[in-house]
């Protein structure tokens, strides 16, 4: 006879979770000759040491915000993961916007906003959202060639350059 045990956390989580397997009648044993496999989550998430994803991301107090208009902006020079959103408002005949990654002798466009309309005026809005890698040297740039275009640019620190997850400011687990 095989060696039997019984675990009444796991029968009931099993016969809850899997009620065709008799619900105890007769009541679930397990035995060597069945195949019990423990299981370890190695997700911090699941383990409770980490936030989900979209929670560990979200707006928090140290939000950053700039607002440029015919004008270029550094608007970050601090090294890591950033999460940027950023919303270019027209209210004239056209204009160019870009977003770049600039290590001081080159640049790399990663976004760009561009409207040649002519004549009357006209109102066109545009959302975007991007997660940005800044290495030692890097900066983010954002540059409108216009009044007549705005460019608001928010964003956080989502993790460190070595990627360290960066919470929300604030938070901790209780």
């Amino acid at each position: 006879m095989p060696f039997q045990f019984r675990k009444e956390a796991i029968e009931e989580d099993l016969n809850s979770n899997f009620p065709s397997q008799g619900q105890g009648n007769p009541p679930l044993y397990y035995s060597l000759s069945e195949v019990v496999v423990p299981t370890y989550s190695i997700n911090s998430v699941t383990e409770g040491s980490g936030l989900a994803e979209n929670l560990q991301t979200a707006w928090d107090f140290s939000t950053g915000h700039n607002t440029v208009s015919n004008a270029t902006t550094t608007v970050i020079n601090n090294t890591g993961f950033w999460k940027v959103s950023l919303n270019a408002v027209l209210g004239g005949t056209g204009g160019v916007g870009s977003m770049q990654i600039t290590d001081g002798l080159s640049n790399k466009t990663i976004w760009r906003y561009s409207s040649t309309t002519t004549g009357t005026n006209q109102t066109d809005n545009t959302l975007d959202d991007q997660i940005v890698f800044l290495r030692t040297g890097d900066s983010l740039v954002v540059s409108s060639n216009t009044g007549d275009l705005d460019i608001d640019v928010w964003y956080r620190q989502i993790a460190t350059l070595n990627g360290t997850l960066v919470n929300p400011l604030g938070f901790s687990f209780a």
